[in-house]
Formats: C-alpha cells, sequence, structure tokens
C-alpha cells in the first residue's frame, strides 16, 4: 500500500468536517464564557478586580487562559484561526475536483460561482475575525469640558488589547470642547452632540463632532458616543487649618431609573475620614423639606452631600446651591461651577474591512447561487390538466 505525504494528510484533516463541528462548538463555548465572565472593555478594572475577589476558584481557573479578556485571548484566535483554514481547504479541494477556472463556463457556472464566493466570503470573515481578535484595540475614555485626554496606553479607563496588537498610539491630545443636548419635554434627552478638538504634535487643529451613532476617526482611531452626565468643581478644604485639600472637576455617575435619571456618585478620596456621596440636581424644587429633580437642563443647579456611616445610613447631609458652601465633620465643602462630561469608545479595528467586504461578497454570492432556481420558479409554466 502506498504511504501518503504528510502535507497530503495534514491537508485533508484540515479539510475535515469533525474538525469544523469541534471548532465551532467550541466557539459557542467561548462565546458563553465571553458572556458569563466580566470582560476588561466592558467593565472597569476596579469592578473586575472585585468580582475576581469574590470568586477566587474560578479567577484561579480562567485567568490563566485569558478568559476575562476572551475574545482578544489565545484559545479564541486559534479556534478562529483554524476555522478559517478548515474553509480554505474544503474549497481548495472542491475547487480542483469541479476543474479549476473552467467550472465557471458552461450551464451551472452561475451556481457554482455562487458557491465559491459564498466560501470565499466565509475565508475573509475568518480572516476578519482574527484580525480583530489579535489586534484590535478597544478602550474608553471620560472627558469633562475643557478637559484634555493625550492618547497613550496608560491614560485609558478601560482598555482591551489584542495579543499581537503593537503599541501604536498617536500620543494626540483630545479635548472636549462642548456637549449638547436636547430633551423632550425637558426630561428624554433625544440628541446628544460632543464637540472635540484633536490636535498631533505641530499638526493643525482638527474638530470633530461626534453624535450617537455618528461617530468621528481620526488617525485610525474611531470615536464613537457613550454616555453623558454632570461634572461639579468641588472645592475641600480643612475645617480647621483652611488647607486646600482638592479643587477640581468630578465626573459623577448618571444611572437610568424607572423614576428617571439620576446623577449620583461615591467622593472617594484617601484624605476623607468618613464615607461621602454627591449627587446633583441641575434643576430643582423643595417640597416638605425633600429636594426633587425638575428638569435635566442645568438651571439652577444644586449638589446635595451626604455623609454615611460604616452600615452607609445617613448621618448628616447638606444641600449646596452653585457658589455656596457647606461645613460637614471635618471638612468646608464649596461648590464652584457645573460642566457635563461625555465618555467614548475608542476603537481601532484592522479586521473591520474585511469583514464589510465579506459580508458583501456572501450576500451577492447567495443571489448567484440561487437565481438560476429563481429564473426557473417565475418562467416555469404551470402544468396542464
Amino acid at each position: 500500500m502506498k504511504k501518503r505525504a504528510l502535507p497530503t494528510i495534514l491537508f485533508d484533516k484540515l479539510a475535515s468536517s469533525k474538525l469544523a463541528l469541534v471548532m465551532v462548538l467550541l466557539l459557542i463555548l467561548l462565546s458563553a464564557v465571553g458572556a458569563a465572565l466580566p470582560q476588561e472593555g466592558r467593565m472597569e478594572f476596579t469592578d473586575i478586580a472585585l468580582w475576581q475577589i469574590d470568586h477566587p476558584t474560578i479567577t484561579s481557573m480562567m485567568e490563566p487562559l485569558g478568559f476575562f479578556h476572551v475574545f482578544h485571548s489565545w484559545p479564541f484566535i486559534i479556534v478562529i484561526l483554524l476555522l478559517g483554514l478548515n474553509t480554505l481547504t474544503c474549497t481548495l479541494l472542491r475547487f480542483a475536483k469541479e476543474g479549476g477556472f473552467s467550472s465557471f463556463r458552461g450551464p451551472g457556472s452561475l451556481r457554482r460561482l455562487g458557491f465559491f464566493s459564498l466560501h470565499l466570503s466565509l475565508i475573509l470573515l475568518f480572516a476578519g475575525g482574527f484580525l480583530t481578535s489579535a489586534t484590535r484595540m478597544k478602550a474608553r475614555i471620560v472627558l469633562t469640558e475643557g478637559q484634555t485626554f493625550e492618547e497613550r496606553h496608560d491614560n485609558y479607563l478601560q482598555l482591551a488589547e489584542g495579543p499581537l496588537r503593537t503599541e501604536r498610539h498617536t500620543g494626540a491630545m483630545v479635548r472636549l470642547q462642548k456637549v449638547q443636548i436636547k430633551y423632550e419635554k425637558k426630561r428624554y434627552p433625544v440628541d446628544v452632540t460632543s464637540t472635540l478638538e484633536f490636535q498631533q504634535d505641530k499638526d493643525k487643529l482638527l474638530k470633530g463632532v461626534i453624535k450617537v451613532n455618528y461617530p468621528f476617526t481620526y488617525k485610525g482611531l474611531t470615536f464613537t458616543q457613550d454616555k453623558t452626565g454632570f461634572s461639579p468643581r468641588l472645592v475641600i478644604r480643612n475645617k480647621k487649618t483652611k488647607r486646600l485639600l482638592f479643587n477640581s472637576f468630578i465626573a459623577i455617575q448618571t444611572f437610568d431609573k424607572p423614576a428617571g435619571t439620576v446623577y449620583k456618585d461615591f467622593l472617594s478620596w484617601p484624605f476623607l475620614k468618613q464615607k461621602f456621596t454627591g449627587t446633583v440636581f441641575p434643576s430643582f424644587s423643595i417640597d416638605n423639606g425633600k429636594v426633587k429633580k425638575t428638569g435635566e437642563d442645568p438651571e439652577n443647579p444644586l449638589l446635595r452631600i451626604e455623609m454615611t456611616d460604616e452600615i452607609r445610613d445617613v448621618s448628616a447631609q447638606g444641600n449646596l446651591l452653585l457658589g455656596g458652601r457647606i461645613v460637614m465633620d471635618e471638612y468646608i465643602f464649596f461648590f464652584t461651577e457645573l460642566r457635563r462630561w461625555s465618555s467614548f469608545m475608542v476603537v481601532q479595528d484592522p479586521g473591520y474591512l474585511p469583514v464589510c467586504v465579506a459580508l458583501w461578497l456572501g450576500l451577492g454570492a447567495l443571489v448567484l447561487r440561487y437565481v438560476s432556481d429563481l429564473k426557473l420558479w417565475f418562467t416555469e409554466r404551470p402544468a396542464k390538466c
């Protein structure tokens, strides 16, 4: 019996339908893991760290495999690569069996062209998926109006990168100039527009306008509008010594609740001995001593400071009008200014173009594959009784 060459054996193994089935099942499994575990790029590093502390056993098993960034992990990349190679080898074997380019002539040529085009679209899809998993960058930044961000690796709030990505950060300066929000009935946001300014080294200053579903691309980086909120400027001094402890803007978190949008966050600094939270009311009214938000536009803003004890019960609170001050515990709080903040998703994805081409090619392949059947369906005459 004649022995088969090793390249031929490997080629047949790569073209195996069993290999394709196993890879598809692994792809489903890895996707389920990515949906179940907190993922870098979707959650902040501190939140992931807290989850890992609460689940030490799962973390010890999953972290070495890279499953907290599963779509950029080596197991996921290998599965995508093997699926692509499997599709490529199957297509080449079928192409050679059908007679190569000569199969695109004669009866049934459109059907065969559609079949091979569909397989080519799958190969491009897997190639784009490989590039995305291996080299894509997805990050998040938060900027207050007037604040500048330097596009560097360590400056991102959240960051997920493929293992084969090289450090291609531009070092550009990104400044949030203005955030404009249109509301319906003074409550529901219907349009969010952020104006950014970009400049790299001595390049000309470039202005970019970003809206929801209308991103802006600069130097290969795509900026997409994410969330918005309010940033009060707080000045904190020691009550006894009057020493300045803090003087800056704070991006207060935004929570969408059934009763409406709430702007509330912890004031977590090491110099504060007690636990404090801040709540922003862009416009307010007071009913029976209780503060209520009356609108989203910052017409007459109020900042409520609450001090909580160890069991998170409110032990003291005070309301700060814009330009006002209150004394709580050992500190004096000043509310001096209110601005808006915006968060942006920043993405650089070399696999995006191949995936888009693959989808359009696949659509065209389906038309070619079934055009002959459609032609028969429209031209076929009903049989006579």
